[in-house]
């Protein structure tokens, strides 16, 4: 498996995940009490965990190095094609994964 390809795995992951959220937030809103207060409450909850969503597509971490990789890891990501390559050690996003050993 390619970085590239370790980046959209994890992109369309956060997707799913925030497709599921949305879902089961709309039949609880709908089965929820009709007061203005709760119905902000969740509005509010429902942006940042999407806001959350989006923003951890910045702080996926470079597989050869581990640090963040930024707007690189989120354009890859959704699937354009511009950086390619990591901005802390410069590996390119089309090499296979590197191979970490397990601490013990």
């Amino acid at each position: 498996m390619t970085i590239r390809q370790y980046l959209t795995r994890r992109s369309d992951r956060y997707a799913g995940l925030a497709f599921v959220f949305l879902l089961v937030a709309g039949v609880v809103v709908g089965y929820a009490p009709r007061i203005l207060a709760v119905r902000i409450v969740f509005a509010v909850l429902v942006g940042v965990v999407l806001a959350a969503a989006f923003w951890s597509l910045f702080e996926i971490p470079c597989p050869s190095c581990g640090k963040s990789m930024g707007s690189t890891g989120f354009w890859v990501s959704v699937g354009r094609k511009s950086a390619e390559r990591c901005p802390h050690c410069d590996v390119s996003v089309d090499i296979e994964m590197p191979n970490r050993e397990l601490k013990k």
